[in-house]
């Protein structure tokens, strides 16, 4: 480097160049935006994050009823393979004579008129469901259990 002129300015310049990059790839590619632009992408960051959430809580809806109708097809076949003891688990709860007993007594009589309807026999149910309300007509908890099934 001694004694060649050139040298000093090739160096100068390489420093130059070596700084203008590195400034360049510091500064942003893109401009700043302003405050109504961060502000509507904001929104729309929050509308997409609630749309993905109400679409979670949608699936979890579809999932419990699907659960559910499981369950509930499980108990109605359980069910109407118990036969006739239903019907005398409907009297026996009736007889309990406390809310707890009219509400199952009522789900019972639910799921054995959802059987009837499966079965083609809602004629006979509708006949033991009469007799069952002529038996307890004095019990008015019970009935009143019956009108809002």
């Amino acid at each position: 480097m001694e004694g060649d002129s050139h040298v000093a300015s090739e160096l100068r310049a390489l420093v130059q160049d070596r700084q203008a990059l590195q400034t360049s790839a510091a500064r942003p590619a893109v401009a700043p935006r302003s405050a109504v632009e961060l502000r509507a992408r904001a929104e729309a960051i929050r509308q997409a994050r609630e749309r993905a959430q109400e679409e979670q809580r949608e699936a979890e809806r579809k999932r419990q009823a699907a659960e559910e109708a499981r369950a509930r097809r499980i108990r109605l076949d359980a069910l109407s393979r118990r036969g006739e003891s239903v019907w005398r688990e409907v009297e026996s709860e009736i007889e309990r004579r406390n809310p707890p007993g009219y509400d199952e007594a009522a789900s019972l009589l639910l799921d054995l008129k959802a059987i009837a309807e499966e079965c083609g026999t809602t004629h006979d149910f509708a006949r033991r469901l009469q007799a069952v309300r002529d038996r307890h007509i004095h019990k008015r908890r019970f009935i009143e259990r019956l009108r809002d099934d």
